[in-house]
């Protein structure tokens, strides 16, 4: 089910059902409340309302790994006010690393100046060309001097290393790469999500859906943040709970996959050392 297809929706937006939440509180159109809850139901209300106006750019590269992208882009998208854009080198559609084009909103010719965020996401062949890419990074070391936070998901963080922009921060990445952080002056953090001043980096892949909604709450509070988890249903029950994490994985699972990935976590790190060593 889709809540934004709702003709109550204004403008079939995901921002839109919030506001309409309100808009329905305010016109009894929701079950009633004790007394007891009615500040509790005011409060919610009004925290879901809270509007602002970041300005949030996802950096897109050919074979980025789109969930990277998409997760935080859903969570963020939800904050209303926020501007939440794809910006690219051109833009020309990209080609995700499973295939599909996306296509940017904006050119790094076009930044807006001192974004709120720049997010950026990783993948595995993409991330390895993208370490050799000159005007990738390039754009990262320049937007950041301007932007209040850079942020990354999974192998994202290796290019804001490259970049130079992780020397002295507590960093993640995914659990694969995350000892290539070092490489880059960063320090390796196997926590899920990382804020270190205003640097934030999430571990793979899924992680990013987790790294939204810490800055949900952030940039509009925990209620806001709550209300954000619920319309996107974010209550994953996976089949093998203790699977998504190497320290609590099958050590033959963790084991099968390392050995299967080794030759390319070291063309990894070899690009990591050279993108890291011609950063000015």
């Amino acid at each position: 089910m889709n809540t934004c297809d709702s003709p109550m929706i204004d403008a079939a937006t995901r921002r839109g059902f919030l506001r309409a939440l309100t808009a329905l509180a305010g016109a009894a159109a929701l079950p009633p409340v004790h007394a007891a809850e009615a500040a509790t139901a005011e409060d919610a209300a009004a925290a879901i309302m809270k509007t602002g106006s970041e300005v949030i750019l996802i950096v897109l590269y050919p074979g980025f790994t789109a969930m990277d992208a998409m997760g935080p882009e859903y969570m963020l998208s939800c904050m209303a006010g926020a501007k939440v854009r794809f910006i690219a080198a051109t833009r020309d559609p990209v080609k995700t690393e499973s295939g599909f084009l996306v296509t940017p909103h904006l050119t790094f010719a076009e930044c807006p100046p001192k974004p709120t965020l720049v997010l950026v996401p990783g993948g595995a062949g993409g991330t390895l060309q993208a370490l050799g890419d000159a005007t990738l990074l390039t754009f990262l070391r320049t937007v950041a001097a301007d932007a209040a936070r850079m942020g990354s998901v999974c192998t994202g963080s290796l290019l804001l290393g490259a970049a130079g922009l992780l020397d002295g921060y507590e960093a993640t990445s995914h659990w694969q790469t995350i000892d290539l952080l070092a490489l880059t002056g960063a320090k390796p953090s196997r926590k899920r999500v990382v804020f270190d001043r205003d640097r934030v980096t999430g571990a793979g892949v899924t992680a990013g859906l987790d790294l939204g909604l810490a800055l949900v709450r952030e940039y509009r509070g925990a209620t806001y943040a709550q209300g954000v988890q619920l319309l996107g249903e974010y209550d994953p029950r996976p089949d093998f709970p203790a699977e998504g994490n190497p320290a609590t994985a099958n050590p033959v699972m963790v084991k099968l996959l390392n050995d299967m990935h080794q030759p390319f976590i070291a063309q990894m790190g070899d690009a990591v050392r050279q993108a890291r060593d011609a950063t000015p």
